[in-house]
Formats: C-alpha cells, sequence, structure tokens
C-alpha cells in the first residue's frame, strides 16, 4: 500500500474515533432527562416549562402546584360523586329489580326460579352439591 492508502485509513479511523468520542462527550455532558410527570397535566406542565423557559427550581414548584391540583380535583370528585350516587340509587334499585324479574321469567325454566329467587337474597344454595 502507498502513502497515500495508508494516509486515508489513518483519515477514516481518526474520524471514526473522533465522532465515537463525541457522541460519548455528549451523552455524559447531556442532563439527565427528567422524569416524566405522571397525572393530569403532564402535556400543560411541558408546555409551561418549554414556553416560559423554567429553571429547575421553578419546574419543582410547579410541579408540586399541579400535583396539589390533581388532589383537590380528586377529592372534590370522589365527594360528588358519593352524592351523586346516593341521589340515583333509588333508580338503580328499581332498575336491578326490574332485569331481575326479567331474567328471572324469561329467561330460567320455571322449576330453577325458586333456586334463583334464594340467590338474589343472598341465601346459599343448598339444594345442589
Amino acid at each position: 500500500m502507498d502513502l497515500r492508502g495508508w494516509i486515508t485509513v489513518m483519515a477514516v479511523a481518526c474520524l471514526a474515533a473522533g465522532g465515537g468520542a463525541g457522541v460519548l462527550v455528549g451523552r455524559s455532558l447531556t442532563p439527565p432527562a427528567r422524569a416524566e410527570r405522571a397525572g393530569a397535566f403532564p402535556d400543560y406542565e411541558r408546555l409551561m416549562v418549554r414556553t416560559f423557559e423554567l429553571s429547575p427550581e421553578r419546574r419543582e414548584a410547579l410541579g408540586a402546584i399541579l400535583t396539589s391540583y390533581e388532589k383537590e380535583l380528586a377529592s372534590i370528585k370522589d365527594r360528588h360523586m358519593a352524592d351523586y350516587m346516593s341521589s340515583i340509587e333509588p333508580e338503580l334499585r328499581e332498575r336491578g329489580a326490574f332485569y331481575r324479574a326479567l331474567v328471572r321469567d324469561q329467561v330460567l325454566p320455571a322449576e330453577r326460579r325458586t333456586e334463583f329467587d334464594r340467590l338474589s337474597l343472598g341465601f346459599p344454595d343448598t339444594t345442589r352439591r
């Protein structure tokens, strides 16, 4: 191999080594990616951080505020869900009885209806073993 061939081989080797070293150095200097915040507002948080270029301290403050907000929303939802469920309970009970009667009278054979009635009331089935 002549001198030009060796120069080309050395240039390619240096280029490959420099590229690999650049990738390694770049990865080591890049701050670790912040874990995505789970919850209701990750897109909002990401948008706020990017738009206003928030510092890490301000990101933490925003995260704490959004976590608190999310907990309060869940508490309000739970409280109102209990009120809502108790307000519809009579209608749900009536619909349940209606459909239970449909199943009993239109699906089950007549000889098994007594067994169904016992099970519907929560009594154990003593006729089968």
